[in-house]
């Protein structure tokens, strides 16, 4: 049953984070202003690549972050009454989110599914860095850049998504009263 909700807010954050972040590298806007074909290959199949990184970023990190949120609960370090636990709790899961996609991304430039070699390819900018610190600069880089459409789809959801993470977090401890 737990595994069954965290798949339904994994798909909520994933389906959210897929909107916001196929506006942000502009792969949708590349698609709709220059049509299918464009200096990045298919621009459909751009688009798709992306949407779905997202959506299976979200699928993925829900239950990751569950059974994190589960093995954590024991230890008390996130009290669930606190009035920023939910905000906190739903920006962990989307940034988790986010890096699933980032490196599911750079998996599909790696493998191919994209074409290499355009202004969104992450591999380009990587593989031509020609000083030591730039190469893991630039890897990190990569993988931010999808923890911004996933903090703002975090932040986006929190009052929904958190509330639940919260109640994951919660079930099985001992309540505590509430002081006004």
């Amino acid at each position: 049953m737990i595994l069954a909700r965290l798949v339904g807010v994994g798909a909520l954050y994933g389906f959210t984070f897929m909107i916001v972040k196929s506006l942000f590298p502009m792969p949708l806007m590349l698609l709709l202003l220059q049509g299918e074909q464009g200096g990045e290959g298919n621009l459909t199949v751009l688009v798709l690549v992306y949407m779905a990184a997202g959506l299976v970023g979200g699928v993925v990190a829900a239950p990751l972050f569950g059974l994190l949120l589960l093995s954590r609960r024991k230890g008390g370090s996130i009290s669930p009454h606190s009035s920023g636990a939910r905000l906190v709790l739903s920006l962990g899961l989307s940034l988790m989110m986010g890096v699933i996609s980032a490196l599911l991304i750079l998996l599909s430039y790696a493998t191919g599914v994209l074409q290499p070699g355009g202004v969104l390819d992450p591999l380009k900018l990587i593989q031509s860095s020609n000083f030591p610190t730039g190469t893991p600069f630039l890897v990190a880089w990569t993988i931010a850049r999808d923890l911004l459409p996933a903090g703002l789809a975090g932040l986006f959801l929190a009052p929904i998504g958190g509330g639940m993470l919260v109640r994951l977090y919660a079930a099985g401890r001992p309540q505590q009263p509430q002081s006004l």
